[in-house]
């Protein structure tokens, strides 16, 4: 089973792909344009070629969380709506999971620290300590989970 699991960011979006509990690609999608509307295109577009790339057979997403800002949670409204409209205009399976979630299946404490989840992600799933970005960390995680998830005996 492949496995894309998406950390969205207006300014930086991270993305992961997961086969069978190993990382095949991951990165961050940092648009260069100041229109916000423009960023949110960037990345969907980004994202449709990654799927046309890998094809995979999910996508994962952090399901949405408290903003104190008001402004910043309109905008990250707007990137979430535009990308899973993206992800159904492509005929995508679609799972979320809750922070605590993720959390708890990378490390087994549904309180870890994004520090835990990176030394995860860096030494278990990547099996390396090569540097990534906080946002491609947690898109490996995301997709991690999806792919935990999806393999457990209901």
């Amino acid at each position: 089973m492949k496995v894309l699991g998406i950390d969205p960011g207006i300014t930086a979006t991270g993305y992961g792909i997961i086969e069978d509990g190993a990382c095949i690609t991951t990165g961050t999608i940092r648009p260069k344009k100041k229109n916000v509307h423009n960023n949110i295109l960037t990345i969907c577009q980004t994202l449709e070629e990654l799927i046309d790339t890998y094809k995979p057979d999910c996508v994962s997403l952090e399901q949405a969380f408290y903003h104190k800002n008001v402004q910043s949670l309109i905008r990250s409204s707007e990137l979430r709506g535009a990308i899973i409209l993206t992800l159904l205009k492509g005929r995508m399976n679609i799972v979320q999971y809750t922070p605590t979630q993720i959390k708890l299946t990378t490390t087994g404490n549904g309180r870890a620290s994004k520090k835990q989840v990176r030394y995860f992600v860096e030494r278990i799933v990547l099996n390396s300590k090569r540097r990534l970005s906080s946002h491609a960390t947690d898109a490996i995680a995301i997709a991690y989970t999806a792919m935990r998830k999806m393999n457990q005996p209901r």
